[in-house]
């Protein structure tokens, strides 16, 4: 298999290739992915799991929350925050308790029990409903009904139900959000050790050793073990057929990668063909969750700037461009006032503006905005080919 047919693979099975999904099968595709990640930045108009979805579907954002927070196929996880498929949370939420500092959390546990009945009887909750006073955590202080509402996660009493017109995280009793969580895993001990690989796979679709041992690690959590047991884990998964590798060859350079047999066997199967669609791709997409993956991949590496001081950096919300299987560049934007500015823009291989263009308004249309402006930097071609009005 060449690198070409590599960034092939795995586009196609992230979605990130071929036509977008179609509306009746979005849901379902999306639970595909595994785990989106969830962030409330949205300078672009867009959140970032709002643009991971867009990129892949015509599909309206409002699908994206009642698949989440309706539907709930895919729920939400707290920390970090992640849209989970719902059969795997009771493996991650397993003994979940233990990532916590356990004479915090006794201290926290009349608290606790004063949360919990507030939501018993009020309904579901977010941290700005509550009202107490301040304690050291997070980036710098949090009220200690917030940590309580943590503690009650992490020991599995209530889940994240939905989000706020602000939108704040909405807590509510696990009961009522997806009561199979209140039971134990059955057979834990002999699923976890296929658990925990498969679907990190599922996640990345396509990884080196280390970075499938990475990601294994993060499922399986530090309290778990971590790289020492991901690697294990991984042994006993190539001994028994889940997991397969994938040669890969560019120039005099050999790679090998690791990937599901299952997903091997469906795209061998016919190889879709190439298309002209542009992809924007958000920072926190599941195509960047192996930063080494994409820069050994695609040829440069990417940084997430939005919280690098603004002297330091060059964007900040930038978003890779995807053209026929390769990263071309880069693209930063802001919703500025009804409209969508090009803050900044990056290439790094030939592709057709026209085509760019296209890519750039359907963004910007599904963002609200009504036309299309850039900031200085955009070479004469550029501007004539991307700004303007919004096309409908």
């Amino acid at each position: 298999m060449s690198q070409e047919l590599a960034r092939a693979f795995l586009l196609d099975r992230l979605g990130l290739r071929g036509p977008f999904w179609k509306t009746e099968e979005a849901g379902a595709r999306a639970v595909g992915l595994g785990m989106m990640q969830i962030d409330s930045i949205r300078s672009t108009g867009l959140r970032n799991h709002e643009i991971a979805w867009i990129t892949r579907t015509d599909a309206p954002i409002p699908a994206l929350y009642d698949l989440y927070y309706r539907d709930r196929a895919m729920l939400e996880t707290h920390y970090p925050l992640f849209a989970t498929r719902r059969d795997w949370v009771p493996f991650f939420l397993k003994d979940f308790n233990k990532a916590v500092n356990q004479e915090r959390l006794k201290e926290f546990r009349p608290l606790m029990r004063q949360v919990k009945k507030h939501i018993a009887e009020n309904g579901p909750v977010s941290p700005a409903d509550l009202d107490s006073e301040r304690v050291i955590g997070g980036f710098n202080t949090i009220k200690a009904t917030t940590r309580a509402l943590e503690y009650l996660y992490h020991t599995g009493q209530v889940q994240i139900s939905g989000r706020s017109k602000n939108f704040h995280r909405l807590f509510d009793l696990t009961e009522r959000v997806a009561p199979e969580l209140l039971n134990p895993v059955a057979d834990y001990r002999t699923a976890h050790k296929s658990f925990f690989v498969h679907s990190a796979l599922s996640v990345l679709k396509l990884a080196t050793p280390r970075q499938l041992a990475e990601r294994v690690s993060h499922h399986v959590g530090t309290w778990r073990g971590g790289m020492a047991v991901a690697k294990r884990l991984i042994e006993d998964a190539l001994d028994h057929n889940l997991i397969d590798w994938i040669e890969s060859i560019e120039g005099d350079t050999q790679h090998r990668y690791l990937a599901l047999r299952s997903d091997l066997d469906r795209f061998m199967k016919g190889v879709p063909p190439q298309d002209d669609t542009v992809r924007l791709v958000p920072p926190l997409d599941n195509l960047m969750f192996s930063r080494r993956r994409f820069t050994e991949l695609f040829g440069f590496t990417y940084k997430f700037e939005a919280y690098t001081p603004e002297d330091q950096r060059r964007f900040y919300f930038a978003m890779p461009i995807l053209y026929r299987d390769r990263a071309v560049g880069l693209i930063d934007g802001r919703k500025e006032e009804g409209a969508w500015r090009i803050t900044g823009l990056e290439l790094y291989h030939d592709l057709p503006l026209e085509h760019l263009r296209n890519a750039v308004h359907r963004f910007a249309r599904i963002a609200g905005c009504d036309k299309i402006i850039a900031a200085p930097g955009l070479s004469k071609a550029q501007r004539t080919a991307l700004l303007g009005k919004v096309e409908r």
